[in-house]
């Protein structure tokens, strides 16, 4: 099915540049989707079903976008909507940065580490796996009348969510040759997608008929046909454009890439889109859900007794709401049965000489803080209760990595991404492994998180319960 441009028509247009084998940005930004079974419908444009497609991404004339569709499909499963509107949220390169702290006197009392992102906020879009909602879509004359559409065809099924990507103006040169650089940077088989290229070099693209390569290129890389520019060193990820001076008929033979209808190949419902070809996924969740409400259905009266005896042991508030950070690094408010005086965090700094743990958590034994309730509902971990609230509300699981704040995840920027990569836990290995050795407990933390994100599977969920089970039982014996 080859793509129409407006370099097939005879030279490359100079407002489409960069051009890469005769495929503008907007082309190659739809071919990318479509190798993973996303068709891209543009408003405005015709529409015509692609075999093999799963999902149908709603997209104004000149969007590119690029995101990790894993971030947001299970929620999409799980919502059962029609359409799902999308906000995407680009953040800025990660800093790490690393700063002495000093007393009053310039004395070094400490090290200071940050870890953020900056946001901005970007193109609204919309998936379906509706072929009917793409094609009104794709006929609508105006944005509006394009939402309205969606809006009278999804009526009250329509989803919102927002993800974290990247997005550019396909109007602006600068932006186009971006997402070109992108996409020469992520996507590691363009030729599986694109008619007539060829690897002479793995991890550097070429057209078929024009393998030249410059005398220093490094992959990843893409050249382009008839290319000018190949006296310049290419480290990549990098791109030669397609020539410009060339004349039309000396093109002949060498029209636009054609984008290859996708078949399925053997294995395809193990790399689909959608977590319904993820098993785990399923049961993870599935198993949350049905736990999480079970737990506030039939143990309502036990949150009753708890919320009474807080109040009269030290007054409210009865629920305490930590600021964490779940999967993908976005904040919540993780919420358990107050076991703390009310003043306890201005007490931290005072009982500083009494913190056993070697990392950015406390742990001090006979914590003065707690209360008097608070302790006996430490001990059977009923002030963790009110987190299977979270649980149900999708921000954690019942098994995974503690629950966080970004100051304690700032410590470790390889760790940190790695347990945030997966939804954070009420119970998970680390708890059921640590052994409290001073000076060892940051290091097991580290150690039980990346080993859990790495062995995750539903059998591996069910013994940490278990085991969670038994330690919660042996406690009370």
């Amino acid at each position: 099915m080859p793509v129409q441009t407006a370099e097939s028509s005879g030279g490359a247009d100079p407002d489409l540049r960069p051009t890469i084998w005769g495929l503008g940005a907007q082309e190659l930004h739809d071919a990318w989707w479509r190798g993973r079974g996303v068709q891209c419908v543009h408003r405005g444009s015709s529409f015509e079903r692609i075999r093999g497609a799963e999902l149908y991404m709603l997209l104004e004339r000149d969007q590119l976008v690029a995101f990790d569709l894993r971030e947001i499909a299970e929620a999409m499963v799980w919502a059962h909507a029609e359409i799902t509107r999308i906000r995407i949220i680009k953040r800025s390169e990660e800093a790490y940065k690393e700063q002495l702290v000093r007393s009053a006197d310039g004395e070094v009392t400490g090290l200071r580490r940050s870890y953020s992102h900056d946001e901005s906020t970007g193109f609204s879009i919309a998936l379906t796996r509706s072929a009917d909602a793409a094609k009104r879509w794709a006929e609508s004359g105006s944005r509006r009348s394009g939402w309205l559409e969606m809006r009278r065809f999804g009526e009250e099924r329509i989803d919102y969510d927002r993800v974290y990507g990247r997005f550019y103006d396909n109007k602006l040169e600068e932006e186009r040759a971006a997402f070109v650089r992108r996409l020469v940077a992520s996507w590691q088989d363009p030729d599986r997608v694109i008619e007539g290229l060829v690897s002479p070099v793995d991890g550097i693209f070429c057209s078929k008929d024009h393998q030249s390569l410059p005398d220093v290129c490094v992959a990843p890389a893409w050249i382009g046909v008839e290319s000018e520019s190949l006296d310049r060193p290419v480290i990549g990820p990098d791109f030669i454009e397609d020539g410009t001076g060339t004349p039309p008929e000396a093109l002949a033979g060498h029209e636009p890439r054609s984008i290859h209808e996708i078949p399925l190949p053997n294995g395809r419902r193990t790399r689909r889109l959608l977590p319904r070809g993820s098993l785990y996924g399923i049961l993870k969740r599935g198993f949350d859900v049905t736990a999480a409400a079970g737990v506030l259905l039939f143990l309502s009266p036990v949150f009753l007794v708890v919320a009474i005896a807080v109040a009269v042991d030290d007054g409210r508030p009865i629920f305490f709401g930590h600021t964490r950070q779940k999967r993908g690094g976005a904040n919540f408010k993780c919420w358990k049965f107050r076991t703390m005086r009310r003043d306890a965090e201005s007490m931290v700094a005072s009982l500083s000489q009494m913190n056993k743990a070697d990392g950015p958590q406390v742990f001090i034994e006979d914590d003065p803080r707690v209360t008097r309730i608070g302790r006996l509902l430490r001990k059977f971990q009923l002030d963790e209760l009110p987190q299977f609230w979270n649980v149900l509300t999708g921000d954690m699981s019942v098994v995974g990595p503690r629950p966080s704040p970004d100051r304690e995840n700032q410590y470790s920027p390889a760790w940190r991404e790695i347990r945030l990569s997966v939804r954070p836990g009420i119970t998970g290995l680390w708890q059921v492994e640590r052994t409290r050795r001073p000076g060892e407990d940051f290091q097991e933390w580290i150690k039980y998180d990346i080993e859990y994100v790495r062995s995750a599977s539903f059998g591996f969920d069910l013994l940490i319960c278990l085991r969670t089970a038994r330690n919660l039982l042996m406690r009370g014996g």
